[in-house]
């Protein structure tokens, strides 16, 4: 093998970088720091939020909104950053690049992405829709003839596929209906209620305690935040925020049940002998899974480590580019 082999999972809170026979290379916040006035490349990830703190004159560029890309020359800069950060920038071999996207991804920001990858350095560029990653990631073998349903919970955007012979048999995107959205609600609730204002680590501390889909045992939990000029705090229940969660989750379900009704009869009879996949950091949200199950009527499973099914499944798909070039948006 002359050039490395990249994949990358392209999420709106978090990209995620693989490198074959390394394995992650790289796990960072969606967001890049550029010099505000020329627009130089600054830093990526992690680093960007470190060094923005302190540094009026580096600008905070997030790139990714809802599974969309929102900006295409700070998509540049992040994809160059972070194909950089795999293969190294002193390089005599281009590599070969997958990047996982919204199965949903409009053709124009497709090709900002192919355009992204070639201009920093790859030698082929593939475009892997993240149901088909994220099943592959989980184990599922997709190139036979049975039928498997993915349900992909992200920070952006939320997808739901059955899959068979490789490719996409029925499916639904949800563009922004995703974990942040999620967490967006919540706060708007406890502004419209309580009259608090509460940062980013705060939510997620309320989403990781008490958000709760279904039944379950009431949970209290004292949070600070802003009301006016002055700090405050308040106690919420994951009770109080039921109705958050039954928002989140009702489209979620809309999905599913049109996926499986539009769905041949033999592949549903797969599905339900064989059960469906949860994958995606937001599906991580406990009481998800049973609640889907109830709805569905059979067994769903979540992946092991649910965040990393699709920046897996980018890997394996580098095993088979042949595939690729036969079924996916590519550039060489």
């Amino acid at each position: 093998m002359l050039g490395k082999k990249v994949g990358i999972d392209l999420g709106t809170s978090c990209t995620r970088v693989i490198a074959k026979g390394e394995g992650l290379v790289a796990s960072e916040p969606t967001v890049v720091a550029v010099h505000g006035r020329d627009g130089a490349v600054g830093v990526l990830g992690g680093s960007a939020l470190e060094d923005a703190g302190g540094n009026a004159e580096l600008r905070l560029l997030r790139p990714v909104a809802g599974g969309e890309i929102v900006d295409a020359d700070a998509v540049r800069v992040l994809i160059g950053q972070v194909i950089a950060r795999a293969v190294g920038r002193q390089r005599i071999f281009k590599p070969d690049v997958v990047i996982a996207v919204m199965s949903g991804m409009p053709g124009d920001q497709r090709r900002a992405l192919l355009e992204a990858a070639t201009f920093a350095g790859a030698r082929t560029v593939y475009l892997l829709d993240s149901p088909i990653a994220a099943a592959m990631g989980a184990g599922l073998r997709i190139s036979g003839a049975n039928g498997h349903l993915v349900i992909d919970v992200g920070a952006g955007k939320t997808e739901v596929a059955v899959l068979a012979l490789e490719g996409t048999i029925s499916g639904r995107c949800l563009p922004r209906h995703g974990g942040e959205r999620l967490g967006s609600a919540i706060a708007a609730h406890v502004q419209r209620e309580h009259g608090v204002a509460l940062t980013s680590p705060v939510i997620e501390d309320i989403v990781a305690s008490l958000a709760r889909v279904g039944p379950h045992e009431e949970r209290r939990l004292e949070v600070e935040g802003g009301i006016g000029s002055r700090l405050a705090s308040v106690v919420l229940t994951s009770t109080e925020l039921a109705p958050c969660l039954d928002e989140h989750v009702r489209p979620i379900m809309s999905a599913l049940d049109e996926v499986l009704s539009d769905t041949p009869a033999a592949l549903r009879s797969d599905i339900a002998r064989e059960g469906g996949m949860l994958c995606g950091g937001a599906g991580r949200l406990e009481g998800l899974g049973r609640a889907l199950v109830a709805a569905a009527g059979f067994d769903i499973r979540s992946d092991r480590e649910p965040q990393l099914s699709v920046v897996r499944g980018t890997g394996y798909a580098l095993d088979n580019l042949d595939v690729l070039k036969r079924t996916f948006m590519y550039i060489r």
